[in-house]
């Protein structure tokens, strides 16, 4: 019996240390182009949350290149050209979910690097796109 229950605990141990990174995974961001018409790009920044929900998102472009942005519903932006920053307070990207940023760029192959936050720190690690 008691070989039987320290088999199961084993089994359970293995089992939460090997979903455990899958668990603590950082939210992800990938990159595409909508259109471009040689002047402007609209660009979409999709934002995937793992396990804890995103309620901020800063996008960072070192080419300067941002001229405009859209914010999805229920969040706000504000630009600067180099840096967007996105925050909500309602409408957070919710584990298992993605949302859509769009930006105009005059740079449409500029790199972006991508980071989050929660409703108090920031979460996971920055992504370059």
């Amino acid at each position: 019996m008691k070989r039987s229950l320290f088999l199961v605990s084993l089994v359970a141990v293995l089992a939460l240390a090997l979903t455990y990174p899958a668990l603590a995974a950082s939210p992800s961001a990938a990159k595409r182009v909508l259109a471009d018409d040689g002047g402007a790009a609209v660009v979409l920044v999709r934002v995937s949350a793992s396990a804890e929900s995103v309620y901020g998102v800063t996008i960072k472009d070192a080419s300067g290149s941002i001229k405009d942005i859209v914010a999805p519903e229920g969040w706000v932006g504000v630009s600067s050209g180099s840096n967007v920053i996105f925050r909500t307070s309602s409408k957070p990207i919710k584990a298992g979910t993605t949302l859509g940023f769009r930006l105009v760029t005059s740079n449409k192959d500029a790199g972006l690097t991508v980071s989050f936050r929660d409703d108090v720190s920031a979460i996971g690690t920055s992504t370059k796109i």
